[in-house]
């Protein structure tokens, strides 16, 4: 496959995440690093690790898809260090165990060393058992080409709203900017899930251009700018998803999906007393919408102890940690979807407190049906 050729498109939910890692559910940990690197001409070969685990006893299958979008010439694998098995094809079945130490998955370049070139792979880890849950992440390998480091910063993560049958207009708005010395272009793929008596778009800001289909859009260097994403909404209670797969024509390692929905008249949305004081600290939660776990993620200031409560939509509180070790900076807690008496909760609207002595963290998660 040369790498002029359209780009595969993996549909599925996007788990934000930072450019170059990305993280699954709580049952599989995969975790992505340096997503590019540059080697000099006449090398041979070069590896990108990552690490891989299972939480679940007796260890968990998954799916792993790989595109390669590569020069002709080169050559790629992918071996399993526990095993030792390596694999030349794009699709195959692992059984990852539960070990003390994570395990890895190695992707392995052999590029054509008399001639310059850029590769890549673009990953997708499933779950075997739960093809929704997955994770992302690009390997890029610049041989004998300098590497373009273009950055582009995009917040997506305010991706979901509830609202009531009198609705008939969402707005989404995803600030993005360039901030190396690099202009770029920004080929944005959507994928839209919604009923038949909705419509939607995508809109550059800066040029006033909306768009429903794929296009690709320019950014100029140090300027904000935002993407804003349009529900139009009729008919009865239902609920919509747009899924946006964005790449940086310049550097195929800066590879980012964007993921909005919306519920409308599915659920209840009445916000419980405890949750009208302003948060003080950032939080989400990933995946959201969640169908067995999700993992809250808070950015403190400062560390200490805290406790974190968890609201049903009616304000009841159906769940209580005590007593959690916060650390400045993220700090994670995983939800397996259970009530302190330990019985699964129903779907719905459910809200999260975190405090500490001096911050406050609050958000907004959705157990699917």
């Amino acid at each position: 496959m040369q790498l002029w050729q359209t780009r595969w498109f993996l549909a599925g939910l996007a788990l934000a995440a930072t450019l170059g890692t990305q993280t699954a559910r709580a049952e599989i940990e995969f975790t992505c690093h340096s997503p590019y690197a540059e080697i000099p001409l006449g090398e041979f070969v070069h590896e990108f690790a990552t690490l891989i685990n299972s939480t679940v006893p007796g260890g968990e299958e998954v799916h792993l898809e790989v595109n390669p979008v590569l020069p002709a010439g080169w050559a790629w694998q992918v071996c399993q260090t526990s095993t030792g098995i390596c694999y030349f094809n794009e699709s195959v079945d692992l059984i990852i165990q539960r070990t003390q130490a994570p395990d890895t998955l190695r992707f392995d370049f052999f590029p054509n060393p008399s001639v310059a070139g850029i590769g890549y792979l673009q990953i997708a880890l499933r779950k075997s058992d739960d093809p929704l849950d997955v994770a992302y992440c690009t390997a890029t390998l610049f041989n004998g080409v300098e590497n373009p480091e273009v950055q582009w910063n995009i917040d997506c993560t305010e991706n979901t709203h509830f609202g009531d049958l009198t609705e008939e207009v969402v707005e989404f708005h995803c600030p993005i900017v360039i901030e190396n010395p690099l202009e770029d272009m920004i080929t944005v793929r959507p994928s839209p899930d919604m009923p038949l008596e909705w419509a939607w778009q995508f809109c550059q800001t800066s040029t006033g251009i909306c768009y429903f289909s794929e296009a690709t859009i320019p950014l100029t260097i140090g300027v904000p700018d935002t993407l804003r994403v349009d529900f139009f909404m009729s008919g009865p209670a239902a609920r919509g998803s747009i899924d946006l797969e964005l790449f940086s024509e310049s550097n195929p390692s800066i590879w980012r999906r964007c993921h909005y929905r919306v519920f409308r008249g599915s659920f209840p949305s009445d916000v419980p007393d405890v949750m009208q004081s302003v948060s003080t600290a950032a939080s989400f939660a990933q995946p959201n919408p969640f169908t067995e776990s999700t993992a809250l993620r808070f950015e403190l200031q400062s560390g200490g102890q805290a406790d974190l409560a968890i609201y049903s939509a009616d304000g009841r509180t159906v769940r209580t940690m005590r007593g959690l070790a916060a650390s400045a900076g993220g700090f994670d807690v995983n939800w397996d979807g259970r009530s302190d008496a330990g019985e699964v909760v129903p779907a719905g609207v459910y809200f999260y407190r975190l405090t500490t002595a001096s911050e406050e963290a609050k958000g907004i998660m959705v157990r699917a049906r």
